[in-house]
């Protein structure tokens, strides 16, 4: 089972720093949030090992005996974030669509999710390695699990027949991408009320067996 550490850490109280030496595991938590930061706001490419392990406060040994390398980070960071995804709800159709939509982009991490990934889908090309880190640690996860309701829920008879069961979950994840770049970008969408609420009603009504 790989290490799973939040992307978040709570302070100590101002003005105080907890005494001792720094637990592995305080360590881990540091190192993991500042590598998620130094990709969101550099890139793969953009961060370095020494920033990070300054951005965490913890000396370079620290990080390399850890991971010895910015792929291995890479790795780390994604496979965290795959972990982090909220189960999908396997109650309905509907509940599903709707939670991994409102997860992806009607969180408060989305801006910075949506510019780790868009980053990420702009170096693989030219980065085999990345590449292989990207599909191995969270894109090919996500579609196995997305795969696997889409058949549960053909399954139920909630979702058509007929429908490919790629194509469906093209037609969840291809939307994604768009609020992201439009996030990113500032763009108004004219999308009236809540996005990721008017975003999942138009996928559920193209995967959605009709009533007959």
């Amino acid at each position: 089972m790989p290490r799973k550490y939040p992307m978040t850490m709570p302070s100590p109280p101002e003005g105080k720093r907890p005494r001792g030496r720094p637990n592995d595991a305080t360590i881990d938590t540091a190192l993991l949030k500042a590598a998620y930061e130094e990709f969101v706001e550099k890139g793969y490419h953009g961060m370095s090992m020494d920033a990070i392990a300054a951005r965490a406060g913890v000396s370079k040994v620290s990080l390399y005996r850890r991971w010895d390398s910015k792929a291995a980070i890479a790795a780390e960071v994604f496979r965290t974030m795959s972990e982090e995804e909220p189960p999908i709800e396997a109650d309905s159709l509907d509940g599903c669509v709707r939670a991994l939509i409102r997860s992806a982009i009607g969180s408060p991490g989305a801006l910075e999710r949506g510019k780790l990934v868009l980053r990420t889908v702009g170096e693989v090309t030219e980065d085999p390695e990345l590449l292989a880190v990207y599909r191995d640690q969270l894109f090919m996860p996500g579609l196995a699990q997305m795969r696997d309701a889409i058949e549960l829920f053909r399954e139920r008879g909630e979702v058509a027949a007929d429908t490919p069961t790629d194509a469906a979950c093209a037609l969840v994840a291809g939307p994604l991408l768009l609020c992201y770049l439009a996030i990113l970008a500032k763009a108004d969408l004219r999308l009236e009320g809540d996005i990721s609420e008017q975003v999942a009603r138009l996928v559920l009504d193209g995967i959605r067996a009709k009533a007959k």
